[in-house]
């Protein structure tokens, strides 16, 4: 835990690359997280997500194991949307919750190349559902 923490202390001190993600007609700002320190740390130790904002993890190369995501040292709910190469939803998680445990994790059924992390209840509310397709670059 205090390795995270130092990390996350000296990741926000540097921007993040953001890019835009359009579902329908929705928009959230999302920071990439496209380093390893990045995809390690994620959203711990935030207040909150922010609504029309997230996070997004590029997976290098498409996997199960490669995108499964830890909730250890959250402090808040986060709906888990997985995406394929071709950015279609192939996995739902909903208001994944924080823990401090490394092994409260959540994985997809299938492969995935982008892990989005969305405010608990966006994918309730916006229909987000799987084969639904979202645009980036």
């Amino acid at each position: 835990m205090v390795l995270t923490q130092a990390i996350y202390e000296i990741l926000k001190k540097r921007p993040y690359k953001t890019t835009t993600i359009t579902y329908k007609r929705n928009r959230f700002r999302v920071e990439v997280a496209d380093s390893f320190m990045k995809k390690m740390v994620g959203l711990m130790y935030r207040q909150n997500v922010g609504k029309s904002r997230g996070m997004l993890f590029p997976i290098a190369e498409p996997g199960v194991l490669a995108s499964t995501i830890t909730m250890m040292n959250m402090k808040f709910s986060i709906d888990i949307i997985w995406l394929d190469t071709r950015k279609r939803v192939v996995d739902i998680a909903e208001n994944a919750q924080p823990s401090m445990s490394i092994f409260d994790s959540y994985r997809p059924r299938q492969a995935a190349k982008y892990v989005l992390e969305l405010d608990a209840g966006s994918v309730r509310r916006l229909g987000i559902k799987l084969h639904d397709r979202v645009a980036f670059k």
